[in-house]
């Protein structure tokens, strides 16, 4: 009989650690995702003139929400977002913002963020290869 008093401690501390773990896994269950790298990279390069929701600001900078730069070719995204190559779908005098370069973003980081828009904002369009971000610093130079 003492060692079945001795148990029940142990048994009601492994049932209350089992119940503990299961709520635990089943409130992850329904947590939304952890926010993507593109995301995160997006929220802090590119939404303070872009807006959060890739609406722009008419006549400053241009939406990123089912327009031909986001939907279109992604080298040549990558070229006006690494090197400020301003696309041919956006004719100068459109908008009076100027796109920053940013050529020290790694492969891998440019690809997260121009991916994040071109998958974003109402956007459908195929993912930006590592192929062609190297295509477009051959052509356009690598910091």
């Amino acid at each position: 009989m003492v060692g079945v008093r001795v148990l029940e401690p142990t048994l009601r501390v492994l049932k209350f650690g089992l119940l503990s773990m299961l709520l635990t896994v089943l409130a992850g269950c329904s947590r939304p995702p952890p926010e993507t790298q593109g995301a995160k990279l997006y929220a802090s390069l590119c939404a303070s003139c872009h807006q959060s929701d890739g609406s722009g600001a008419k006549g400053l900078y241009p939406s990123l929400s089912r327009t031909p730069v986001p939907t279109g070719d992604g080298s040549v995204m990558a070229a006006w977002v690494l090197f400020g190559v301003r696309p041919k779908a956006l004719p100068r005098g459109a908008y009076a913002g100027v796109m920053p370069q940013f050529n020290f973003l790694s492969d891998a980081d440019a690809a997260a963020v121009l991916n994040f828009v071109r998958s974003s904002f109402s956007n459908t369009a195929t993912p930006v290869t590592p192929e062609e971000l190297a295509a477009v610093r051959t052509r356009y130079g690598s910091p």
